[in-house]
Order: structure tokens, then C-alpha cells, then sequence
């Protein structure tokens, strides 16, 4: 068992002994479309991270449900907190691992706009306290290439693939993305001719089924079937970089001394 909220104190005392490392599950409570559930980064984060954690025998801490996911409030149920509060929370939870003996800190995050908050707390982790963190995505770089957008086929399939009754597969939608901001052409996501501004998911898509500018994101055509066939080879990917992590000597990750 290495699901930290459901061993008592002293088998986290013998499991920290034992290791160095601790998976930190992240996500969000956010719109996924009429299909998914709005747990679902956070969702898929701790399901990634039990899967690594029972492979590898390190430690999984209990997942962070909210993230930075105000570009998503008009849609009823999502909930967000600010990127400075959300960089402290995140920063004082791997600390409190510490505290017990981990020295390597891997945020496993589901949600893409918590990003640059945690790459912060994991340059600060090694800059300030000697703490080697790393981050990646719970979602397989090739999602994308399966079935592109924020809620479309790639990412409902691996709803579909770790937990099926959640989704609602006769709300899925397909969904063409607006390609105007008044008068104003949009590109990509957030891109007004040679200008960038601040988006916000109803700018583009009336669904919450989100990809860029123009394009038609579907969701209808997820399965199963595609969702295991992504996140399979994923979980043995990811674990097998634990592995490698729990050999490595920390002292060789930290950052150099400068002059």
C-alpha cells in the first residue's frame, strides 16, 4: 500500500525510510465538456499516480483537486485559485514531505494550465531548499495526436479508460471553435494578428469541448480501447523513470553552486 492518506503514521514512517522519493497528484475541478466529469485532470492525475506508485512502491500523496482554472468560470461547477496561492500551497505540501525524507519530489499534474506555476515551485524546491522536483503531464505526450482539445476524443477516452461510469457518453459533442473576438480574427488559442490576450474557454467554444481557433474538436469518437492503448504504455514509461530516480543519487540533480 502506498496511498499516503490510507496507511497510519507509522507504516509512513517505515515507507519514507525506504524511499526518497513522493508522487504528488495535481489537477483541477474544471468543465470537460456536457460528458466529462469536472474532476477529470485531477481525476486522471491520481489514478496515473496510484498506478506509478504500485509499480514502484513510492509513496502517493493525497491529490490537489483545484488549480489555476479561471479561464474556465463561466462554466458552472469549475473552480480555480490564484497562481500565487496555488505556487505556496503546492510548495508547502512537497515541504511537509520532506520533513519526513523525501528528497525527490515528482508532481504528477493533469491539468496543462497549473504548468507554470509548478515549474516555479520546482525551480524553487532545488534553488532554495536542495530538493530535486520534476513535473509532467498525466496525459501521454501522443494524446493530442489521438484526438486533439480540451475535452475531445483523446482525453475522454482516458476518462473512459480509468473510470467509464463518469462519463456520459450521449451528452459527447463535437464542437467548431469560434474563430472571432468581435471583429477580430483569432489564432490558435490566444493569438489577435501579432498580439496575444488573455483568454478565456467561452472565447472559443460554446461546449467547453476546447481546441484552436477554427478547428472542429471532436468528442463522439472516443473509446475505451483508445484510451488504454494511450495510457498503458504511458504508466510503464512513467514508472520506469521512477525507478530510475529512486537509484539516482540527489546531490548529482542539484543545481551547481554559482559564484
Amino acid at each position: 500500500m502506498v496511498q499516503l492518506a490510507e496507511i497510519s503514521w507509522t507504516d509512513a514512517g517505515e515507507l519514507f525510510k525506504e524511499n526518497d522519493v513522493a508522487l504528488v497528484p495535481v489537477g483541477s475541478t474544471e468543465q470537460h465538456g456536457p460528458h466529462n466529469p469536472l474532476g477529470t485532470d485531477h481525476l486522471v492525475a491520481a489514478a496515473v499516480s496510484k498506478a506509478v506508485g504500485d509499480k514502484t512502491g513510492v509513496p502517493v500523496l493525497p491529490v490537489i483537486p483545484v488549480g489555476v482554472s479561471v479561464h474556465h468560470r463561466q462554466f458552472t461547477g469549475s473552480l480555480w485559485v490564484p497562481p500565487k496561492i496555488f505556487r505556496e500551497y503546492m510548495k508547502a505540501v512537497a515541504l511537509s514531505a520532506v520533513s519526513h525524507g523525501a528528497k525527490k519530489i515528482v508532481f504528477v499534474n493533469g491539468h496543462g494550465g497549473n504548468m507554470a506555476a509548478l515549474m516555479e515551485v520546482a525551480g524553487e524546491l532545488r534553488r532554495e531548499h536542495e530538493i530535486f522536483a520534476v513535473v509532467f503531464l498525466a496525459f501521454p505526450m501522443n494524446m493530442m495526436e489521438v484526438g486533439p482539445g480540451h475535452a475531445g476524443a483523446g482525453e475522454t477516452s482516458v476518462n473512459l479508460y480509468f473510470h467509464k461510469h463518469l462519463v456520459n457518453m450521449e451528452k459527447a459533442v463535437d464542437t467548431k471553435q469560434h474563430e472571432k473576438l468581435g471583429e477580430l480574427r483569432i489564432e490558435g488559442f490566444n493569438r489577435l494578428g501579432p498580439a496575444q490576450f488573455a483568454w478565456d474557454t467561452i472565447d472559443l467554444s460554446p461546449t467547453g469541448v476546447l481546441g484552436g481557433a477554427g478547428q472542429m474538436i471532436t468528442s463522439t469518437n472516443a473509446s475505451e480501447e483508445m484510451g488504454r492503448k494511450l495510457m498503458e504504455p504511458f504508466i510503464e514509461e512513467v514508472s520506469k523513470f521512477v525507478e530510475e530516480l529512486k537509484k539516482a543519487d540527489v546531490k548529482k540533480l542539484l543545481c551547481k553552486p554559482h559564484k
